[in-house]
C-alpha cells in the first residue's frame, strides 16, 4: 500500500510539473499576440466635448462641458452618460422612468497619421413644457440624436456635430479637442 501512495504521489508531482513549465511548449500564438500588444505602450488621448446652444445669430446661450481619456492602440471606446431618470405615468399608478440628459460614446478609437478617428455617438435630451393633448397635460420630451465618424486633429477644436432647433430658430453644436496626454 504504501509503494502505491508512493507511487501516486510520484505521479502527481511529475504531472504538476510538466504542466507548470510551458517554456517547454512553446508560446501559443495568442500570447505572443497579447505580449506584443502589452509592450507596446499605450497612446492615451483627452477627448474634451463642449456642447453648445446658440441663439440665431449663433452665440452661445449655454454651454457644457464633458470631459474623458481614451486609448487609441487597442480601438477601446469610452463613454460619458449624465442626466436623470423622470418617472412618466403610463396609466392609473403606473409609471416608468426615462432618462434623459447627454450620452456621449467614443468607439473604435485610432490615430490616423496626426489626427485621431472614432465613431462618436451624441444623444442629448431634455424636458419641454408639457402639452394639454385630449384634455391631459402630456410631457414634451426633445431630443438630438448624432452618429458618425469623426477625424479631429489634435489640439484644434473641432465642431464635429451641428442641427437646427426644431421650436426655435436657434441650434445645437458639439465640439471636440483632442489632445495626447504624456
Amino acid at each position: 500500500m504504501r509503494k502505491l501512495a508512493a507511487c501516486f504521489a510520484l505521479f502527481v508531482l511529475v504531472t504538476v510539473f510538466a504542466v507548470s513549465t510551458p517554456a517547454q511548449q512553446g508560446p501559443k500564438p495568442a500570447d505572443s499576440a497579447h505580449r506584443a500588444e502589452a509592450a507596446q505602450p499605450a497612446d492615451f488621448y483627452r477627448l474634451e466635448f463642449v456642447l453648445e446652444e446658440l441663439d440665431p445669430a449663433g452665440k452661445p446661450v449655454n454651454s457644457r462641458s464633458f470631459t474623458t481619456t481614451a486609448d487609441a492602440v487597442g480601438r477601446r471606446h469610452s463613454s460619458i452618460t449624465v442626466g436623470s431618470k423622470i418617472p412618466i405615468t403610463t396609466g392609473g399608478d403606473q409609471f416608468q422612468y426615462i432618462d434623459i440628459g447627454t450620452k456621449i460614446t467614443a468607439s473604435d478609437i485610432h490615430e490616423d497619421g496626426k489626427d485621431l478617428a472614432f465613431n462618436l455617438i451624441a444623444d442629448v435630451s431634455s424636458m419641454d413644457a408639457p402639452r394639454v393633448v385630449a384634455g391631459a397635460s402630456k410631457p414634451v420630451l426633445r431630443q438630438n440624436v448624432w452618429n458618425g465618424d469623426v477625424l479631429v486633429p489634435v489640439g484644434k477644436p473641432t465642431v464635429v456635430f451641428k442641427s437646427d432647433s426644431l421650436d426655435s430658430k436657434g441650434s445645437m453644436q458639439l465640439e471636440v479637442t483632442v489632445t495626447k496626454m504624456q
